[in-house]
């Protein structure tokens, strides 16, 4: 699923950034609002964050069992984003000059050299001031949001568990996990509000040099994106114990349902992420009931569904791994081979543009993991904790698994 988020980001900004005239093919055309959909990339990739990071929390408490520690977790955290990050960064923004500068309203491309500048953006601060939004590598906004779920969750896992602890049964403690999903969606849903009525759109919704952007690329405004995922963290913890059971055929209604909702959403976002809109908390829950039909544990015994078969295909699973790395190379690069003539024009460049990017990106992403992620991620510590005994009959508790492995 990192994988298909990453090409999907991958995708959308190849088609708007790579063509030599700066013509955005299919613009006024079903096919533009189509390719520009796929910037939701950035919502599956909150999705994912929220699941794997929320599940073993939510599997402790709902089991009663001992918390893991919290030091561990920031660890990881850091471990997992910072090194690549910066890495990639300083190549982009001292070597080869292809990430964003500030000049008024417009941003553009050049080399970030400004000590306080790039201080700024390497803390993933730059995005709380309009003269400052956008700069160094264009998708790292998205990054700054994560960074401050990783912040809150904490504090939210401390609060749901001193709920649980008053809790009489199992039941009690599980709604007591639904509550920090739940306060994530209203923060979210108030900042778009904020952001749409406070203050209004600008024509450079999102990337502006005005307050709008700021609250819209803000977690403040995006907060009600990880709301899903958390949820289904709980639903797998549930199910994974045998406590909850869901009707036969199942998968196939949450994954219509979740279409249903998803495709009208995306539809109406007129070619743009536009965060502000109610549209964009209805394209997560449509992501999160797809996902959910997809992770949520198979009863013993059953054979995988053909979607978990595709997503488990070696060229995936590869891409999967390099994916964060992906993520921040992909825009500079697309920059850097556009600046230099190296792309081209019409929907037949598109298709070539998309396979020179994959390419030299693929080799990027393979060496950054190789010599910056791969050795960072060997000092991450286990988050795993001793299991209590079964809570249900005949049911063992799962293992949290791979849930320290972050989204992006």
């Amino acid at each position: 699923m990192r994988a298909l988020a990453a090409s999907s980001i991958v995708l959308v900004h190849v088609w708007g950034f790579s063509s030599p005239d700066g013509e955005v093919l299919g613009s006024e055309r079903w096919i533009g609002d189509a390719i520009s959909t796929l910037s939701v990339g950035v919502t599956l990739f909150f999705t994912l964050s929220a699941f794997l990071l929320y599940r073993p929390f939510a599997a402790a408490i709902a089991r009663g069992g001992e918390r893991m520690s919290f030091l561990a977790y920031l660890r990881n955290r850091a471990l997992r984003i910072a090194p690549a990050y910066w890495a990639i960064l300083l190549v982009c923004s001292i070597l080869i000059g292809t990430v964003y500068l500030r000049n008024g309203a417009a941003l553009e491309v050049g080399r970030l050299t400004d000590p306080f500048a790039f201080l700024q953006t390497g803390l993933l601060f730059q995005n709380y001031r309009p003269t400052t939004l956008g700069i160094g590598i264009g998708p790292a906004w998205s990054l700054a949001v994560e960074l401050v779920f990783y912040l809150a969750l904490p504090v939210l896992v401390i609060g749901a568990g001193l709920v649980a602890k008053r809790a009489r049964d199992r039941r009690g403690r599980v709604l007591a996990l639904l509550g920090p999903p739940l306060l994530l969606l209203v923060v979210g849903l108030i900042g778009k509000l904020v952001a749409g009525q406070v203050f209004p759109a600008a024509p450079t919704a999102g990337y502006g040099n005005n307050w709008h952007s700021v609250v819209e690329r803000s977690f403040f405004a995006q907060a009600d994106l990880f709301t899903f995922g958390m949820i289904v963290a709980v639903a797998y913890v549930e199910m994974a114990d045998g406590r909850l059971k869901l009707p036969a055929r199942w998968r196939l209604a949450a994954a219509t349902l979740g279409l249903l909702i998803f495709i009208p959403c995306a539809w109406t976002m007129n070619q743009g992420e536009h965060s502000y809109l109610l549209q964009n908390t209805g394209q997560a829950l449509g992501l999160a009931l797809i996902f959910a039909a997809i992770v949520l544990p198979a009863a013993e015994g059953a054979s995988p569904s053909g979607a978990v078969r595709f997503l488990e295909t070696p060229v995936l699973v590869a891409t999967g791994v390099v994916s964060y790395s992906i993520f921040l190379w992909h825009l500079p690069v697309i920059v850097w081979l556009s600046a230099h003539g190296l792309t081209f024009g019409g929907w037949a460049g598109l298709l070539a543009n998309v396979v020179i990017v994959t390419v030299v990106v693929g080799a990027l992403s393979a060496l950054s993991y190789r010599f910056v992620e791969r050795p960072a991620l060997s000092y991450k510590r286990s988050m795993r904790v001793r299991q209590p005994a079964p809570t249900a009959a005949g049911a063992q508790p799962a293992a949290p698994g791979p849930a320290t492995e972050p989204a992006i």
